[in-house]
């Protein structure tokens, strides 16, 4: 249930909604078109079937469009497709890197606030302090 809330917070924080919003639409008109523009593909549902298809590049040869129009809006759906599979790891991994950025800058300034006040810290303090640099050295090998 948390991996659900971090995606959530994720699909928020980075816009990616509207992203994907745009995309559904893009999708469903194109398919529309598809539909419209081809007499191989009878219904909308097997439109959507054909985009499916196209956009996740597994082409199950179910259906083939014969006219220049819908060969052209398969090429743009295509595109769109990997456009938008290449575009969500790319989101992710930024997201992800940020975070882990945020959560080491957070865990500096505690450090920092620390060390500001280390004349009043206590002796137990002091050796946590330096016990976690010795630790942090160590991790960077110095």
């Amino acid at each position: 249930m948390k991996e659900f809330q971090v995606i959530r917070t994720m699909i928020r924080k980075t816009g990616m909604s509207r992203f994907l919003t745009g995309f559904v639409i893009f999708y469903v008109l194109f398919c529309f078109l598809i539909q419209l523009a081809d007499p191989a593909v009878e219904s909308f549902g097997d439109a959507l079937w054909f985009g499916l298809n196209v956009i996740t590049t597994i082409g199950l040869g179910d259906y083939t469009v014969t006219t220049p129009l819908a060969r052209i809006l398969v090429v743009l759906l295509g595109l769109g497709g990997i456009l938008m599979f290449a575009f969500i790891p790319g989101v992710m991994t930024s997201y992800y890197l940020q975070r882990v950025q945020t959560q080491k800058d957070d865990s500096l300034n505690q450090f920092y606030s620390k060390l500001i006040r280390a004349p009043e810290l206590t002796a137990q303090e002091k050796k946590e302090i330096a016990a976690r640099t010795r630790a942090a050295r160590k991790k960077v090998g110095k």
